[in-house]
């Protein structure tokens, strides 16, 4: 015995098929989008406002390597924007300055979670600029 489909299946209780629906994205997109995924991002750290007057005596490092962790759609998004680690420099006079907290500093989402960051601190150390005047 064959089975005929006809436009009358499917329009009875219409509502309740588009309720199913709906309803069934949302748990595709939670139990998809959800998943917890990590990614390794290479940081550029950027030393900023420095003082007049003053030079960098040491190596500092140029970037950072950071992984994050969080859902999957979160991490693709990351991956596409520009990410720095901005050292602010104002007000630092001579001598070392330590830089901590670089984790504060990259403006991540929330749902995100630092997992490794290196490195964890960065030291600066300052002198005053020789200058030379001419005749």
């Amino acid at each position: 015995m064959a089975v005929v489909m006809n436009w009358n299946n499917f329009s009875t209780n219409w509502d309740l098929k588009l309720l199913s629906l709906i309803l069934a994205v949302i748990v595709w997109g939670g139990v998809s989008g959800g998943r917890t995924a990590e990614l390794e991002l290479t940081v550029p750290l950027e030393l900023r406002n420095l003082p007049p007057g003053f030079s960098v005596a040491s190596a500092v490092p140029t970037e950072a390597s950071v992984t994050v962790a969080g859902p999957k759609i979160l991490l693709l998004k990351l991956r596409s924007e520009r990410i720095i680690i901005p050292l602010d420099a104002r007000g630092v006079g001579e001598g070392t300055t330590l830089f901590t907290g670089l984790e504060r500093r990259l403006g991540l989402p929330r749902e995100a979670t630092i997992t490794r960051l290196f490195p964890a601190t960065v030291e600066v150390r300052l002198i005053r600029s020789k200058t030379v005047q001419k005749p």
